[in-house]
């Protein structure tokens, strides 16, 4: 679904900082991010102000991290989602690692309110044919986020100079200008996780690729969908960092080992 579209495709709300698995080149800069969760009272604040703006166009709400499971309100974050979208398929990004932990009330949850589990398939000593043994015992949809299991490694390189022309970065990213996913992260809304997220580059490495006031809208200022349209659909200074040319896929998954070379 093209960006002209009155439909988000795609919102992914981000509610844990760190996570209990650390992929090398994680987008999402984990390994590099300290321990941290979202308060419920300032996801519940962007939930709510999105459903206002969006309300039924949305297509699909994604709880995601660093880990989501390592929330110790997960539950209460998963009930308000469903709450202010009722009719979205909202899915829970897990890794897996602490998926056959979970307590009674967890299933029952995904259950009651028609939450979707899907876990991300590393080369891990997970049992998924007892995960899959739970969600059906229990009646929750479930399925694999990104099944490529051993070659599941993306290598999206920043070019710390900034000299990438920022139109082509954004024209060829796999990640923008191809359909209307968004991305919300305290309180602010982004066209990409590398931007959202990136601080923890910055200060891991002590590097300063600057994320100015034209990176982001401001959630709690968005006045309607049409706002948010017109936002997506062009470059944003941040996408001269972007080395697209340089990006690689599929490569073997492997821990990172928290090195700058795994983002450059």
């Amino acid at each position: 679904m093209g960006i002209n579209s009155k439909k988000i495709d795609l919102i992914e709300f981000h509610v844990v900082e760190h996570c209990n698995l650390n992929c090398k080149s994680c987008m999402h800069f984990s390994p590099l991010a300290p321990k941290s969760f979202i308060d419920t009272k300032d996801f519940r604040n962007d939930v709510k102000k999105m459903s206002e703006i969006a309300g039924n166009e949305v297509k699909e709400v994604h709880i995601l991290g660093g880990e989501p499971l390592l929330h110790p309100e997960l539950i209460k974050l998963l009930k308000t989602a469903r709450y202010y979208f009722p009719n979205a398929d909202v899915m829970l990004i897990s890794n897996g690692i602490l998926v056959l932990k979970q307590k009674p009330e967890f299933w029952r949850t995904l259950q009651k309110y028609q939450i979707h589990l899907s876990v991300t398939e590393y080369p891990l000593d997970i049992n998924y044919q007892q995960i899959t043994r739970l969600t059906q015992k229990f009646g929750v949809k479930y399925s694999f986020y990104a099944p490529s299991k051993e070659n599941s490694q993306w290598h999206l390189p920043l070019d710390l100079k900034g000299e990438q022309d920022a139109d082509y970065s954004f024209a060829n990213c796999s990640k923008n200008n191809n359909c209307t996913n968004i991305n919300i992260y305290r309180g602010k809304l982004y066209v990409c996780p590398v931007i959202a997220y990136v601080k923890y580059f910055n200060n891991f490495f002590n590097k300063n690729l600057e994320v100015t006031e034209d990176d982001y809208l401001t959630v709690k200022n968005i006045k309607d969908i049409d706002e948010i349209k017109d936002y997506i659909s062009s470059s944003k200074p941040f996408c001269k960092y972007c080395n697209i040319d340089s990006r690689t896929f599929d490569n073997k998954w492997e821990v990172s080992c928290k090195d700058i070379q795994e983002w450059v």
